[in-house]
């Protein structure tokens, strides 16, 4: 150092990747004056060495907030906005639980990972999202440093072409490398996973599918900047990698040069679409995958981007904001499904540990100064996370929430058979008896197969069965007692196979907590019946409808007939005298619990089997039978069958899902 040369520590707000450090240092560096800099993206810091007579501290501030960061007078602590980090916490997992309920998250995150069938869509939508963090980490800067020269050396000629070519190109280049990495990288699942076996393992897929997620939760927390000691969590390029590429961006004058290099330059997002291209297989796949992310961050790099920009850095962290909001919670999506498709972690239990980690994150961000008082915080926070765990496995909550029908077990020579029909948004849960053979035919009718249901996982029993139209035959010995969970192969449709030792079954437990449903004594009413009726909705569509009450006295009728596959209005007006804080509507078959305030309440619903639903004390019951046509009902075959029908008690997990909707 000379005599006019002084170091200094600022610390710098709002870099959200690894290249945000290399743009604050390689602008820093190529400043007149500026002695040496380097950044520091996990500390938050620049340290610089400038010349004082060549240039100000105000100066270097300036090069820095030109770049859309802010400098600080002092190290942001985390501890200082708790409020805030909690708020957000809390939007984050209310989003989370309201999405995953409402099945949103089934549309948003990608279907599945490594079949050439998955929602490809939805892989341009995470590009859209997640290419909010791309407008201030890569957007404006690439082509400020080589398109304004470029076009003014050309000479007056080139000033005629409109600036959107280049940003064309340069958004161009960047889909191109994008798509050649997608390839290789599919190209190295293809090789991996057996070379010839284009499909890897349905356990793979899930664990590959966790990390994906898990990657875009850490860069949207980043994004966030809620927990800066995060940061070290970032995968970062080889640094002699790095260095190359950047060198060569450095030299490039050419747009689509520029965004090609710029391609293999990796941030949060492009990590989890690495894995994603990795896991299906396919080189062709691959590249596909790749290809309509990159096309997802085009609209905003192209020119939305820069419109956002105009209306205020204000507006413009706003936005960032809820882009990375929204990150975290798809992430978490694909952390659900990928644990599901796995076995590995179930939607109940991921929710504990999200909460869990919540918890642990905001009692690391208090600020503390004592070494022993950091490391007492850091104990207690894994002690919440790992009790967590603990006691949802010993209090024996059940797992896989889903629908339940009651079945009928023949047995044949020695086998129990049983039939049921795939439908398209469910899986029928069954009761067997361990130790004898199992024959479990599923007939699926024509229409009954979609992207989601074709592929059925007993992971216990290590069966994957892809459906075929007509008869489908799957068959196993059951050997331990209690419940097998299964589910597709993409984790969102599940059921449950209920083993007894013989001594129970259903409809005939008398006592003694139980995973199986059990009898109710409660008698459902056959004097009058509601007959739905043909009408059509707001939107002119043809609809079912009809009307029932519910009383202190029960369902007014209480016996429903509705036809078989067309859409149904069914409108429940609410009298019960207790029903202030409304009443919990419970209809195991599709695996729901439905809020019906107190007066008027319309339920819509595909009908395409008979079922039973009960209120939440389970001492009332109505029965919804299904026919094939309206206009041929035989009131009195139904009276019988009613009679005769057994109401049961089913296990209280099974009440969450989507098959029924409330208005």
């Amino acid at each position: 150092m000379n005599d006019s040369s002084k170091k200094i520590q600022l610390y710098i707000d709002g870099m959200t990747c690894v290249n945000c450090q290399n743009k604050i240092a390689q602008a820093l560096n190529q400043t007149e004056g500026i002695i040496h800099a380097s950044v520091s993206y996990n500390q938050g810091v620049a340290d610089v060495v400038y010349d004082e007579e060549k240039i100000s501290l105000k100066e270097i501030i300036t090069v820095i907030e030109d770049l859309d960061y802010t400098v600080l007078l002092k190290k942001k602590n985390v501890g200082d906005n708790i409020t805030d980090v909690v708020c957000t916490l809390v939007v984050i997992v209310s989003l989370y639980v309201m999405f995953q309920s409402m099945g949103i998250l089934n549309v948003l995150a990608p279907n599945q990972l490594a079949d050439t069938g998955m929602g490809y869509g939805m892989l341009f939508v995470i590009g859209l999202i997640t290419s909010v963090h791309c407008i201030a980490m890569c957007g404006g800067i690439n082509l400020s440093q080589c398109i304004p020269q470029q076009v003014k050396e050309e000479g007056d000629s080139r000033r005629s072409l409109p600036m959107f070519f280049p940003a064309l190109a340069y958004n161009l280049g960047r889909v191109v490398s994008y798509t050649m990495v997608g390839f290789a990288f599919g190209l190295l699942g293809f090789l991996v996973g057996g070379g010839a076996k284009v499909e890897i393992s349905t356990f793979l897929q899930g664990i590959l599918k966790m990390i994906a997620g898990l990657f875009m939760v850490i860069m949207g927390i980043n994004m966030l900047g809620i927990f800066p000691w995060m940061r070290k969590f970032t995968i970062r390029m080889p640094r002699f990698l790095a260095r190359k590429v950047g060198q060569q961006k450095a030299k490039a004058t050419k747009p689509f040069l520029v965004g090609i290099l710029n391609g293999f330059m990796p941030c949060g997002p492009l990590q989890s679409m690495w894995i994603v291209a990795l896991a299906t297989a396919n080189p062709f796949s691959g590249a596909l995958s790749m290809f309509l992310f990159s096309l997802g961050t085009v609209p905003l790099m192209l020119g939305f981007g820069s419109i956002v920009s105009a209306l205020g850095k204000r507006f413009t962290n706003k936005v960032m904001t809820i882009g990375a909001i929204l990150v975290v919670v798809l992430g978490l999506a694909m952390i659900s499904q990928g644990g599901s498709l796995g076995g590995l972690l179930p939607p109940d239990l991921l929710l504990i540990l999200i909460i869990a980690c919540c918890v642990s994150g905001v009692l690391l961000s208090i600020p503390v100064e004592r070494k022993v008082l950091k490391n007492t915080m850091k104990v207690i926070a894994l002690a919440i996370v790992l009790s967590s765990y603990i006691l949802w496995t010993l209090q024996g909550k059940q797992v896989e929430k889903n629908s339940s029908e009651e079945t009928k077990v023949e047995v044949v020579d020695g086998v129990q058979v049983i039939n049921s029909t795939l439908l398209p948004g469910r899986y029928p849960n069954i009761t067997v008896q361990a130790g004898v053979p199992v024959k479990w035919v599923i007939d699926a009718p024509p229409g009954s197969i979609n992207g989601c249901n074709n592929r059925m996982i007993i992971q216990d029993y290590g069966i994957e069965h892809t459906f075929q139209e007509g008869e489908n035959v799957i068959e196993f010995t059951p050997t331990n007692t209690g419940t097998v969970r299964y589910s597709c192969w993409m984790g969102m449709i599940r059921g449950n196979i209920f083993v007894t030792d013989g001594s129970e079954s259903t409809g005939e437990i008398t006592s003694g907590e139980t995973s199986v449903p059990i009898p109710s004594e409660y008698k459902i009413p056959t004097e009058t019946m509601a007959l739905a009726s043909e009408t059509t909705d707001e939107r002119g569509n043809t609809v079912q409808e009809v009307n029932i009450e519910l009383t202190d006295d029960g369902f007014s009728p209480a016996i429903i007939v509705v036809q078989r596959d067309m859409a149904l209005q069914w409108n429940i007006e609410n009298k019960l005298i207790n029903a202030k804080n409304g009443t919990e509507l419970l209809a195991p078959y599709y695996s729901t619990q439905l809020r019906l305030a107190p007066g008027e309440n319309q339920l819509s619903l595909y009908p395409t089997e008979s079922f039973e639903v009960s209120i939440e004390d389970k001492q009332l019951y109505a029965y919804v039978k299904v026919v094939e046509n309206l206009s041929d009902v035989d009131e009195e075959a139904i009276k019988e069958e009613v009679s005769n029908f057994k109401p049961l008690i089913y296990p209280a997990e099974i009440y969450e899902g989507s098959g029924m909707a409330c208005h």
